[in-house]
């Protein structure tokens, strides 16, 4: 018997999507970092990154070679799905133009570079548990206003550097329908559908 399946909602973005939140105790992280490498959205192509940590003073930054696409990640997916990127959305934070750079594969160790005129940024995650398919549906009284898909490859260890300087902190580790998972890691493939 052949299964064909076709989400019923509207595309509103595709790509890649590594990110990674790592944590120094037993509280909420220290650093939490969402990265894009958009294929397809209204916005066109492009990179964004959104980083919080104690290297930017606990301040959220915004990295962009395309800015209408980040201010586009910001309206469409950070302020419709409020966990755990939410404070992302707030359109007053300032944008940098910046230059995207990866190098790596997950079979060791992957790394986006990120410079701007004034600051270099590196972005690694390594140690590689087993890649699974994940999906999560659009819920609005969990906050998500957006159904998505993707390859996730959790990472057991993760970096964040600005200027040579690196973020304290590790991922966490965690389950995910019986999976091995982490706070931090690649998600590739990644779609986001806007239900009907």
């Amino acid at each position: 018997m052949t299964q064909s399946f076709t989400d019923p909602g509207d595309v509103v973005l595709a790509g890649q999507n590594p990110f990674m939140m790592l944590f120094s105790g037993d509280g909420p992280p220290s650093s939490i970092v969402s990265f894009w490498r958009v294929h397809f959205s209204p916005a066109g192509t492009g990179h964004a990154l959104y980083v919080r940590s104690e290297l930017t003073g606990g301040e959220p930054r915004i990295y962009a070679d395309n800015v209408p696409l980040a201010r586009y990640i910001q309206s469409e997916i950070y302020a419709n799905n409020a966990r755990p990127f939410g404070f992302f959305a707030a359109l007053g934070i300032p944008v940098t133009d910046a230059v995207f750079a990866q190098s790596g594969d997950p079979r060791s160790a992957l790394t986006e570079t990120i410079r701007t005129a004034v600051d270099t940024i590196e972005l690694t995650w390594s140690d590689f548990l087993p890649a699974f398919k994940g999906a999560t549906a659009a819920n609005a009284s969990e906050g998500r206003g957006h159904g998505h898909y993707a390859l996730y490859i959790p990472a057991r260890h993760a970096r964040l550097a600005i200027d040579g300087k690196v973020a304290g902190g590790e991922p966490r580790p965690a389950k995910r329908d019986g999976r091995d998972n982490s706070s931090a890691g690649l998600a590739w493939s990644e779609t986001w559908v806007r239900p009907h």
